[in-house]
């Protein structure tokens, strides 16, 4: 019997910038990157943004926040590395939660102070997207 499931990523987009700069920068691997202008798959698709994408794996649980906590844990200590390097290339940064909702149980939905505060500090938008089986 499937779960309810959550993923939760940071994501660094802008024009053209280096990836390995955020890597070394941040001292984290990315669970994905790619380049303005790289081919999407074989869609014969470029990609519009370059990208620099660190994910969470995906967990069942019925509670948002616990991801959210986890990835803010992670990021925290490197909040002045965001704030220089979203300066000097002009960087939007994203949270993304995935939420998989399985046999109608909807997962909670909510954020602490802590983690509002952090996603401000960083300049975060939140991107929430929900797909229901």
């Amino acid at each position: 019997m499937n779960k309810t499931n959550v993923k939760v990523s940071l994501r660094i987009m802008g024009d053209r910038y280096n990836t390995k700069e955020i890597t070394d920068s941040l001292n984290i691997i990315p669970s994905e990157s790619w380049n303005r202008d790289d081919p999407i798959r074989n869609s014969g698709k470029k990609r519009s943004y370059t990208a620099w994408i660190y994910s969470l794996d995906s967990v069942e649980t019925l509670d948002v926040y616990g991801q959210a906590k986890k990835l803010e844990e992670l990021f925290l200590p490197k909040v002045e590395k965001l704030e220089i390097l979203k300066q000097k290339y002009n960087l939007d940064i994203s949270i993304d939660f995935v939420i998989i909702i399985e046999n109608q149980e909807t997962p909670a939905i909510y954020f602490e102070e802590t983690f509002i505060k952090f996603a401000a500090k960083i300049g975060a938008r939140f991107d929430l997207d929900t797909y229901v089986n």
